[in-house]
């Protein structure tokens, strides 16, 4: 009897171990899914890593033309606000010719109507004096006209004296 009992006892253990060995299987087969899911997420992270670290170097090499960029626009600028800086030199060269340029024009204007008003006083005193000029000539002419009168007389008296004398 103890064979029997031990071979019951040796079922009875089959059947325990034989329910641990499925209940073990059943747990090394929930943990082979879980870790293929594992091994899924990890190589979905990898791959999400990968093109983090893709878009890392467009973002960098972006941020390098970018800074490239910037230093161009930065030279632009130096070069504008010198090229500013000039055209505010000349603006205000120009200006100061322009001032020295509208005080000598306005010098030059006064003496120009300094001199038409001489010029003006002056064509009143000759045109005064032409016609003093005119009366006088009006009156020589009078007395040319007289004058040959008178002598176209005595020339006459003088024929006739002569005239007379020869007679």
């Amino acid at each position: 009897m103890e064979l029997s009992s031990q071979l019951t006892g040796s079922e009875d253990e089959v059947k325990t171990l034989t329910g641990h060995n499925v209940s073990l299987q059943r747990e090394l087969d929930s943990c082979r899914k879980d870790l293929k899911a594992f091994r899924r997420e990890l190589d979905g992270l990898v791959e999400q890593m990968t093109e983090m670290g893709a878009e890392v170097v467009d973002a960098k090499s972006k941020v390098n033309s970018y800074s490239r960029r910037l230093g161009e626009v930065e030279q632009e600028l130096s070069t504008t606000q010198e090229l500013n800086v000039n055209l505010q030199v000349q603006l205000e060269n120009a200006l100061e010719r322009q001032k020295q340029s509208h005080s000598t024009t306005a010098q030059v204007v006064k003496l120009i109507q300094s001199d038409l008003g001489k010029v003006v006083s002056e064509s009143g005193m000759i045109r005064s004096t032409l016609e003093e000029l005119e009366n006088r000539q009006v009156k020589c002419e009078g007395k040319v006209v007289e004058m040959v009168t008178n002598t176209r007389e005595y020339a006459h008296l003088l024929e006739e004296a002569q005239d007379t004398i020869h007679t």
